[in-house]
């Protein structure tokens, strides 16, 4: 079979702060994946290798490895972040540089948005720069022929949607994601489903099949898979269906997802912890009212607060742990921190841990420019852009930008401890043969640069190793 190298773009330096922790971090390119699941669906050899953190030269090297030099179809090269256009750059030209007759094809429809001319113009080497997605068009991309028919589609998801695992380099270091659902149609100016309707979540007995199918038995760290969507809107029939078809398969799946407020029912708790959830990111993003207004999150404050409420209790009367998600988001004071402060600390018995993040705002100099227009009214003004697409924004007069970055690592150092950290990062993100000893170690080595508390650490080392419920 015909050999396809699919790179996904890896990053130069980290979002986060450039900790050890932070650079083990795999997110996982399912977009990349899907796209090579297609080809080998239509009969050709696709290998997906993620850059991460790596160098450049180190991914090709890989690369080579695989047969890159042997192939005669183009590579694919997915960009998963602006963050990552500088990593490609490099690679592209070290690529072209050994092999002059490499075809190199560019896709990642977060980066790319509406305007591919802006990324040809940093990336003048790409032989083809794809915009959207392009399960139905990648078979075609790449060989020029057209693609043979998917088959009947299951409910909830085309079947372009279900990911082979077995085509990741290494793939037994990654935590699995799984598609749910596409779509969102929220209407919010900086994404690319702002027009997508929402799908239905995919059925339980196809879900099923696609855990049974990926998951892997071995004496790594527990798979426990991701279950991705832009907007997670369950109901009971979907909650116990999936309970059902899993006992009819004997599985036991520990899962986690993201969720806003608005979206899942409390009630829903009891079905959806049966069913195997395990960790919920929840989107509060502020308890300040006046920035939850101006976030436009809700128009109710108060309702949205005392929903999430109700949600944090019922999550913890069912063992599902939350973590919470907060965006420190333009116009923030004394106030509006303290109150979103105060909200969360009356809430610390059912908070598993909590990130605290500042806005960035992503897109090409056109699309970001009316949103950071919106942000300027309340009070927020640019800071500096580390790369093309990004600008990092003074929160207001009273939060600079640098006054931001301290500010979410205490918020998040106040309600997230060591031990939980790690288990939340090995869930999901941290390679399955990443140990506790290990963090402990790499923790040391960057004592004070972490977003969480070291503070009570033989307690959190009781908590992990399992010895405290």
């Amino acid at each position: 079979m015909a050999q396809v190298i699919c790179i996904s773009a890896g990053q130069l330096s980290t979002k986060k702060a450039n900790n050890r922790l932070n650079r083990l971090n795999q997110y996982l390119n399912y977009g990349l994946l899907s796209l090579a699941s297609v080809l080998k669906r239509n009969g050709l050899a696709p290998v997906v290798i993620h850059g991460h953190f790596s160098a450049p030269n180190e991914t090709l090297q890989t690369a080579f490895a695989h047969g890159l030099a042997d192939s005669r179809l183009p590579a694919l090269l997915s960009i998963p972040s602006f963050y990552a256009v500088a990593w490609a750059r490099e690679f592209i030209a070290e690529a072209k540089a050994l092999l002059p007759n490499l075809r190199i094809i560019v896709g990642g429809r977060w980066v790319i948005g509406n305007r591919p001319d802006q990324l040809r113009a940093m990336l003048p080497e790409a032989d083809l720069i794809i915009p959207g997605l392009a399960e139905e068009r990648i078979v075609e991309l790449v060989t020029g022929t057209k693609a043979l028919h998917f088959g009947e589609a299951p409910m909830g998801l085309s079947i372009a949607s279900r990911l082979d695992y077995s085509l990741l380099h290494n793939r037994s270091l990654y935590q699995p994601s799984i598609e749910i659902a596409r779509g969102c149609g929220m209407g919010c100016s900086f994404c690319q489903e702002k027009d997508e309707k929402l799908q239905p979540l995919k059925s339980p007995s196809v879900l099923v099949d696609e855990l049974e199918s990926t998951l892997l038995a071995d004496d790594l760290i527990e798979m426990t898979p991701y279950f991705e969507t832009s907007m997670f809107v369950p109901n009971k029939r979907w909650a116990d269906g999936l309970r059902v078809a899993l006992d009819q398969a004997r599985m036991t799946v520990k899962w986690r997802t993201e969720g806003r407020v608005d979206t899942i029912k409390p009630e829903l708790l009891p079905a959806l912890s049966s069913s195997g959830m395990s960790i919920l990111d929840l989107g509060l993003e502020s308890a300040s009212p006046t920035q939850l207004l101006r976030m436009q999150k809700t128009r109710d404050p108060e309702k949205y607060l005392e929903r999430a409420s109700r949600l944090l209790e019922a999550c913890a009367e069912n063992q599902v742990k939350v973590k919470v998600n907060i965006l420190l988001f333009a116009g923030e004071n004394d106030d509006t921190i303290s109150q979103t402060l105060d909200w969360l600390e009356k809430h610390r018995e059912c908070i598993y841990g909590v990130s605290a993040n500042p806005v960035i705002v992503f897109g090409w100099h056109e699309e970001a420019e009316a949103y950071l227009n919106t942000l300027a009214q309340f009070g927020a003004t640019r800071d500096h852009s580390p790369c093309s697409g990004v600008t990092h924004i003074n929160l207001s007069e009273r939060v600079n930008y640098e006054d931001s970055l301290a500010l979410a690592r205490l918020i998040s150092s106040r309600f997230m401890r060591a031990g939980r950290y790690y288990k939340l990062k090995s869930f999901s993100y941290f390679p399955r043969t990443y140990g506790f000893n290990d963090f402990l170690l790499d923790m040391a080595q960057d004592a004070g640069a972490h977003s969480f508390s070291t503070a009570f650490l033989d307690e959190c080392i009781q908590e992990v190793m399992g010895m405290v419920a």
